[in-house]
């Protein structure tokens, strides 16, 4: 298994269309647009999406203790009963972060100055559904890699903020990732600039029906 971290300077993600459309509102079959509004939207979205530079790090740790309450990721002793409960059958653990630059936020608060909310808006949502894709797609990524060792990574992922799991935590994947190289940081409060990037830690489980390869 190989602990080195991985680093992915430019990630090329096609635009969920159908994902940002819905996070605006619209309901395909339901919503009614002629079509310059729709090419209207559109060009929004792709003039969004160029704003954007999806970029992304992952490392594997070893587990290395754990109780019903905490979980030990190398030397890191995270305390979450419902990270410890998604990871009951790994033995390691995948560590993830992406971003997709400060170029499309700082192009959000100038339309928001402009009062021009409606391109606010679809550039926030264009935003989002990228950063999501971009860290799914370093998760595929990821399991195309440790495939061949008859591994695959829990189907969810869980990111520092999100049930029991503290925001504190982002301190670790800033550690061990070395995030600063694409000019992400973390507040006094754990918030992670740019807005729009991911951290995710996914178990890393044995294939079922398949046996591991020494």
């Amino acid at each position: 298994m190989d602990f080195t971290a991985k680093y992915f300077e430019n990630i090329w993600i096609t635009p969920p269309k159908d994902r940002i459309l819905y996070r605006l509102g619209y309901k395909k079959g339901k919503t009614v647009l002629d079509k310059n509004a729709m090419d209207e939207i559109e060009e929004i979205i792709w003039e969004g999406v160029s704003l954007c530079h999806p970029k992304g790090a992952f490392m594997i740790m070893p587990i290395t203790k754990r109780t019903e309450e905490t979980v030990t990721i190398g030397k890191h002793l995270v305390e979450s009963r419902n990270l410890a409960k998604l990871l009951i059958k790994s033995d390691y653990v995948t560590l993830m972060a992406s971003t997709i630059g400060g170029g499309i936020i700082d192009r959000i608060n100038e339309e928001i100055q402009k009062e021009n909310s409606i391109k606010a808006i679809i550039f926030d949502s264009t935003a989002s559904q990228m950063a999501d894709k971009t860290a799914a797609w370093i998760m595929d990524f990821v399991n195309s890699t440790i495939r061949k060792e008859a591994k695959q990574l829990t189907t969810f992922r869980y990111s520092p903020g999100y049930g029991d799991l503290d925001l504190k935590y982002q301190k670790i994947f800033f550690k061990e990732l070395k995030l600063e190289k694409f000019d992400m940081s973390l507040t006094k409060k754990y918030m992670m600039a740019p807005e729009k990037s991911v951290t995710a830690i996914c178990g890393v489980e044995n294939r079922v029906g398949e046996k591991e390869n020494d």
